[in-house]
């Protein structure tokens, strides 16, 4: 399942960025999608509320054809964190299980809606780095309202099974951060109430724009309660009385105005995106970071690998270097030109289809000094 030519010509990221799970390099359709948004900005096209309304409207039929839902269940947000946020506040009474190895996004949403005393938050051990179905039934009980955890762990790589985790998590809403999976690997709603993703990581379409989609059943259960202006029908009717009420579908979580250049480099990533099939995305992806496993192991490094399968890898492989600190190899590394993340000891290294295919043997020797 080689991926055309005619795709790959899309990306110009140095032969060693593989650091796509922190700041993903933009992809060329991306950066020309701000350019023309910021020419338009300038005033040189007259009225620019089409404009940008088409921006937005296009970001959400797209980003609802890539998870599988319709487009009125889609719309944009500016961060993963924010779309998180109206989740978070958007429920009320019951309690909401996370997992304690979260990245924070995906905590402080749920700790400011228990401080705001509109939920309990109750958070569970993920031993081994194993986020499997076994430990969501065990955590939720009968007044679990939500489940909310990562699609892809963002440390050791791990790809949860949404659809045994959908089955354990009962009548809770399964709220999915897919922050460091989407854009690289097959995901559906089929499993799933929400989703949010932000643009900067493997959708590579830089920060300020991402997507939020949510179910029919979300929609029935979450109140719109950080819902601003542009959520609600007729915003710019502002003779009529206010509030408003909300929009039917995603759109009544919107609390203000997008990013309109961020949104239109948004639009152009999705765009690239689906002349592919997401399967062929994956394969590569996949096939780098077996490739970086395979070298960090062949220069001694211990890599942090729950999987079983590769169904539950992603695109991110975490080690720890041989022969001394990860500082040392991370500056090794760097100045040779590989972009990739240090931290706690460890390096993460996070390779996109794009990625050459001799860039993790080129880490490799490096690593092995």
């Amino acid at each position: 399942m080689p991926l055309p030519q005619s795709f790959l010509d899309q990306f110009d990221e140095p032969f060693g960025f593989m650091d796509f799970a922190s700041i993903g390099a933009m992809s060329i359709p991306a950066r020309a999608g701000i350019g023309e948004m910021a020419d338009a900005m300038s005033g040189s096209r007259g009225k620019l509320v089409p404009l940008v309304m088409e921006r937005v409207e296009t970001a959400r039929r797209l980003g609802a054809r890539l998870v599988g839902v319709p487009t009125e269940q889609v719309t944009t947000v500016p961060s993963t964190s924010a779309g998180l946020f109206a989740v978070a506040f958007g429920l009320a009474g019951g309690s909401v299980v996370v997992p304690e190895t979260e990245f924070p996004a995906n905590l402080y949403p749920w700790v400011r809606a228990a401080e705001a005393g509109r939920i309990d938050l109750r958070t569970f051990p993920v031993p081994e780095g194993r986020l499997t179905a076994d430990l969501v039934a065990r955590a939720v009980d009968a007044r679990t309202t939500a489940v909310s955890l990562s699609y892809v762990d963002y440390r050791t790589g791990y790809r949860c099974d949404l659809p045994a985790i959908r089955e354990a998590a009962g009548n809770a809403l399964l709220v999915v951060d897919a922050v460091q999976g989407l854009g690289a690997l097959r995901f559906s709603m089929e499993d799933v109430d929400v989703m949010v993703a932000g643009g900067h990581k493997w959708l590579r379409a830089g920060g300020g724009a991402g997507l939020l989609a949510v179910s029919e059943r979300a929609l029935e259960r979450l109140r719109p309660t950080l819902t601003g202006w542009l959520g609600v029908g007729d915003p710019f009717d502002t003779s009529a009385p206010l509030p408003h009420p909300p929009l039917e579908g995603a759109d009544r979580f919107v609390m203000g105005s997008a990013g309109f250049t961020a949104v239109a480099a948004l639009c152009e990533s999705l765009r690239t995106l689906q002349t592919v099939p997401m399967e062929y995305v994956e394969a590569a992806v996949l096939a780098r970071s077996i490739a970086v496993e395979e070298e960090a192991r062949r220069a001694g490094a211990r890599v942090l690998s729950p999987w079983m399968n590769d169904d539950e890898r992603s695109g991110i492989v975490s080690f720890t270097p041989a022969g001394g600190p990860s500082e040392d190899a991370y500056a090794r590394l760097v100045g040779e030109g590989f972009s990739l993340t240090e931290r706690n000891g460890m390096l993460r290294v996070a390779p996109h289809a794009s990625t050459h295919p001799d860039a993790p043997a080129a880490m490799g020797k490096v690593l092995a000094g």
